[in-house]
């Protein structure tokens, strides 16, 4: 009995500014799953709660790439979440519900435009890097 109950964890609150290549923003944010909670894991999922009364949420992500592909998930319960995303050097408005598909090595950044929802940010590996 209870074999499986080492892969039921509840998510943990940390802070995006100890996130590299992000600064401090009014988010919600939950680790729910890389190497570290689940060992044997090789994908790293993080939840952002964004509520869009913070009038002026900063740009908390800096331009980075992975040696990963991402993907993000931006949803709300209206279509009013919207972004910013930046790949490279081109820029989109991005509104939920939309997914956004990283390929390892494009360097990209997530700006806050306006709404509430969630940002999911799913890298598909346990054990990535990043940089500039």
């Amino acid at each position: 009995m209870n074999r499986y109950k080492k892969f039921i964890k509840k998510g943990v609150s940390e802070q995006i500014s100890k996130i590299p290549f992000h600064n401090y923003a009014p988010i919600k944010r939950l680790s729910m799953l890389s190497k570290k909670r689940f060992p044997s894991s090789n994908t790293h999922v993080a939840v952002h709660f964004v509520n869009g009364n913070h009038k002026k949420m900063s740009e908390y992500s800096m331009l980075h790439k992975h040696n990963a592909d991402e993907i993000n998930l931006i949803v709300s319960e209206n279509s009013k979440l919207k972004y910013e995303i930046q790949l490279d050097d081109e820029t989109y408005k991005v509104t939920s519900p939309s997914t956004v598909f990283i390929p390892k090595g494009v360097k990209h950044k997530a700006k806050f435009v306006s709404g509430k929802g969630i940002f999911v940010c799913i890298i598909l590996s346990g054990k990535y890097k990043s940089s500039k």
